[in-house]
């Protein structure tokens, strides 16, 4: 039925004709692995809300409407599990983590790991979050010299502030010195979990090819990192140290009662995950208004407004209106996570008029509910001004978190996150005008295709 608070949305349009599964949907895989949010968007034009694919040896629905997605994500939700051969992947660095668990032992780890996302602990971690970005600004200075500007990937830029940002407030420590061979690892992860995610077949690791040798390397060194990070801190509150730091490994040790696997598992996850989906956004908020002009004024005119030229704080966010709505316009065009989670069925499961069998995956891909015309008006048109008026869209059209009961459980954080390094930022420094917006890669996570080459003024 339609949503009771957007009665005029209508009935998912399910398509009587269904893709072809000749080839056991080999031409699928492919079309996904080379273009597949251009894929997506015709799959919902050509075959309606619902569309049955066959991947290899699994079907799939993939569902473009928000009364099924509601259906998935909420009413339905404790019939579907993540899908086995992605989770299968992502464990082999994760571990059996938060992001992978299932039934109790999901309910268990999200219990033991929601404390650290308390309201409490944000403001020590916004000023954490200010302090690294200040430091970044600082080094632009330095870089720039004599010279008003400076010209950089802001992507990479971006990833690895959001890294340095994770290790303070997720393991309370200063920035790595190998800092960029660990972004280069979490790289590498990424499109090894795409890569294999997506083969019809996965050759074993023991094979002496370039990629594998890329992915050893890539687990072997986050393993050290991490590992590393936890093991010191469990020795040094064995010598006495103190116990609450006022950051996440805290609070984990608290709740896995210092079982170092646990602790090293959901510190990986929360560490891969986290800051990379944080350093695109960061990324894509900077482009689009890099590429207009006269919302880059809004938002600047607001900081200067709020903060009068002095760092922002925690208590400053409840004021930056129009930097909040920027940022959430740029997870509706662009959504770091752009596809959700592949869900695998546990049970045959009926939603609306389409019949899901046991075992058959469901794809929900926000990135082509957010561009959808039918919820959105403009929909590719960058207007934060729509997240300054109530919604007219339906709530499971936009879903840059997921939605229910598994949810981003960093959505706070995030948020919180991208408004004090965007204000931090564009204080001092404003993009130079930038003619195009680059086309997105749609990988593990949705990046700029090729990086994202800017240059940066300094303000008067």
């Amino acid at each position: 039925m339609p949503s009771e608070a957007h009665p005029a949305i209508g009935l998912p349009m399910i398509g009587k004709r269904q893709p072809s599964a000749a080839l056991l949907g080999v031409d699928h895989l492919l079309r996904i692995r080379g273009d597949q949010l251009t894929f997506y968007r015709d799959l919902r034009d050509r075959h309606g809300d619902a569309v049955r694919l066959r991947l290899g040896p699994y079907r799939t629905w993939i569902l473009f409407h928000p009364d099924l997605v509601e259906a998935v994500l909420t009413k339905e939700w404790q019939h579907f599990i993540r899908f086995e051969k992605l989770t299968d992947v992502v464990r082999q660095w994760n571990g059996p983590s938060l992001l992978l668990a299932e039934g109790q032992e999901w309910r268990e780890r999200r219990r033991k790991v929601l404390p650290a996302f308390q309201s409490r602990r944000m403001p020590a971690y916004a000023a954490a979050v200010v302090d690294h970005t200040h430091r970044l600004t600082g080094r632009w200075e330095t870089a720039a010299g004599s010279h008003r500007e400076i010209t950089i990937d802001t992507d990479a830029a971006m990833a690895r502030l959001t890294l340095d940002i994770a290790t303070t407030t997720l393991f309370g420590a200063e920035p790595l010195p190998d800092g960029d061979e660990v972004e280069r690892a979490i790289q590498v992860l990424s499109d090894t979990a795409f890569h294999e995610s997506t083969s019809p077949m996965v050759l074993p690791d023991w094979r002496a090819l370039p990629s594998k040798r890329r992915k050893l390397w890539a687990m072997e060194r986050m393993d050290r990192t991490v590992t590393g990070l936890v093991r010191r801190r469990l020795e040094d509150l064995a010598a006495g140290g103190e116990r609450d730091r006022g950051d996440l490994l805290s609070m984990l040790i608290e709740q896995h009662a210092g079982d170092a696997t646990a602790i090293r598992n959901d510190s990986m996850s929360l560490l891969i995950a986290g800051h990379e989906t944080s350093g695109a956004l960061l990324g894509w908020l900077f482009a689009l208004l890099a590429h207009d002009a006269a919302e880059l004024a809004r938002v600047q005119a607001e900081l200067d407004s709020v903060l009068g030229g002095r760092l922002p704080t925690f208590a400053d966010l409840r004021e930056l209106a129009w930097t909040s709505a920027a940022i959430e316009e740029a997870l509706r065009l662009y959504p770091p996570a752009y596809s959700l989670f592949l869900r695998q069925a546990t049970a045959d499961v009926t939603l609306g008029d389409v019949s899901v069998r046991k075992s058959d995956n469901v794809q929900i891909v926000p990135y082509t509910l957010h561009r959808d015309p039918r919820w959105f008006e403009r929909p590719d048109v960058f207007d934060p001004a729509r997240f300054r008026r109530p919604p007219t869209w339906p709530q499971f059209a936009y879903l840059p978190f997921g939605a229910g009961p598994r949810v981003c459980i960093g959505q706070s954080f995030a948020l919180m996150e991208a408004s004090l390094v965007a204000a931090t930022i564009l204080q001092r420094w404003e993009p130079a005008p930038l003619a195009a917006i680059p086309a997105p890669s749609a990988k593990f996570s949705l990046r700029p295709d090729g990086g994202l080459p800017m240059t940066w003024r300094r303000r008067a």
